[in-house]
């Protein structure tokens, strides 16, 4: 866990977890499985059983992993291929904006959970996400055009998505519902932090001729960064919203 960027995040989520004894967990959307890892080390002697599935396989070549953990490849989109109360605990993670039927997925997971069952749902907000710069119209652009730009991928795209969240889950009334945030805050813009890599990841909107993003825009607003950076302004702030739902 010391190395694990999203250290102070799984701690925010691991206090709201609280696993039963031979608990049988899901991460669905799981990609490297990355937390499904973490929970596993979180919770020693308590996991029975630790399945990770996503929509390709892609993401698992090079996951090293062992029992309990399984991943499986599957279509969150689609009726989920487990049976009816199976799990104590699912978790997703910044899945649910690609999924069309956010309502069937909701349903679907209060299928799966057995009675009293645990769902959390992490998801960033994507047009929340702060950077500071002396040029505040460009900045907000590209934020708004990284967040609101559906990548090819992706079945489904909402950019809100963090702040919904709490709404998709409590209108059906099938769980007992509550959300918090947490906020990932950096004062340093260097390889390796969030703000960084995200920075990296915007690039595509003009790369791929996407009409969202200029090569020139993308250059000052790196240069932005940079310049904050450099004169001790620079700050970064990714908010992630945590829902939580117990199974009626």
């Amino acid at each position: 866990m010391n190395n694990f960027k999203y250290k102070t995040l799984f701690k925010a989520i691991t206090e709201q977890t609280g696993l039963p004894d031979n608990a049988v967990i899901a991460d669905l959307g799981c990609k490297d499985a990355t937390f499904l890892s973490a929970f596993h080390g979180a919770f020693p002697g308590k996991i029975k059983s630790a399945v990770g599935v996503d929509i390709t396989d892609k993401w698992f070549k090079d996951v090293k992993y062992k029992r309990p953990i399984e991943l499986k490849v599957m279509n969150c989109s689609q009726k989920l291929e487990f049976d009816d109360n199976t799990f104590d605990f699912v978790f997703t993670k910044d899945m649910f904006e690609c999924v069309p039927d956010k309502a069937f997925l909701v349903k679907e997971i209060h299928r799966i959970l057995k009675p009293g069952g645990v769902v959390i749902c992490v998801n960033c907000d994507w047009d929340s996400i702060v950077y500071n710069g002396k040029d505040k119209a460009l900045i907000s652009k590209v934020i708004h055009a990284y967040a609101a730009t559906k990548q090819p991928w992706m079945d489904d795209l909402d950019s809100w998505i963090g702040r919904r969240m709490y709404g998709f889950f409590n209108k059906i009334s099938l769980f007992e519902s509550s959300v918090s945030v947490h906020n990932i805050v950096e004062t340093e813009y260097s390889e390796g932090t969030f703000g960084y890599d995200l920075s990296l990841d915007v690039s595509w909107l003009y790369k791929e001729n996407t009409g969202a993003l200029s090569k020139k825009e993308y250059d000052e607003f790196i240069d932005n960064l940079n310049s904050a950076q450099k004169d001790g302004y620079y700050i970064f702030s990714k908010p992630y919203y945590i829902y939580k739902g117990i199974k009626k």
